[in-house]
């Protein structure tokens, strides 16, 4: 005897990700950054679908940033502390938030030539199942362009 299996089917968007000053997360987001302080990143997205709610397992978000011209690159997954970007899955409405708090030692001042140094913010977002397997289901967002800067004050 057939055991009933219902249809899944699913789509997954990034609803939004932004950047703000640390600490300053009710302020409008922001692009230009001060080399050697602070700053967050947040990330919003969901998976939508038929029966989205019986996909478990695990998201695991890694950030980079790319330098537009000299400067260096950097995985922000380094200065997540163990586990910090795994989100676990379902959630009770379809919708994940991820907040990265990021040190100033991320993007130092001697990092910065010329006083300015433009990045490319990359989201990676791959799917784990629960035996601990990384599947299909992954996405990327490109952007903000950010920009750091050294104050010679």
């Amino acid at each position: 005897m057939p055991i009933e299996v219902p249809q899944i089917t699913l789509d997954g968007e990034f609803l939004n990700v932004w950047v703000h000053e640390h600490g300053a997360e009710a302020e409008p987001p922001t692009t230009i950054i001060q080399a050697g302080e602070p700053w967050s990143v947040n990330i919003r997205w969901r998976l939508t679908g038929t029966n989205w709610e019986m996909i478990a397992g695990t998201w695991h978000v890694h950030v980079a940033l790319e330098s537009i011209g000299p400067g260096p690159e950097v995985s922000l997954v380094d200065y997540v502390p163990a586990g910090g970007s795994n989100i676990p899955l379902p959630s009770p409405n379809g919708e994940y938030y991820l907040h990265l708090d990021v040190p100033g030692t991320a993007i130092k001042k001697s990092d910065v030539p010329h006083g300015s140094l433009p990045m490319k913010m990359v989201v990676l977002l791959t799917y784990e199942n629960p035996l601990g397997e990384r599947d299909d289901m992954a996405g990327y967002f490109e952007g903000p362009i950010l920009q750091f800067y050294v104050d010679d004050d």
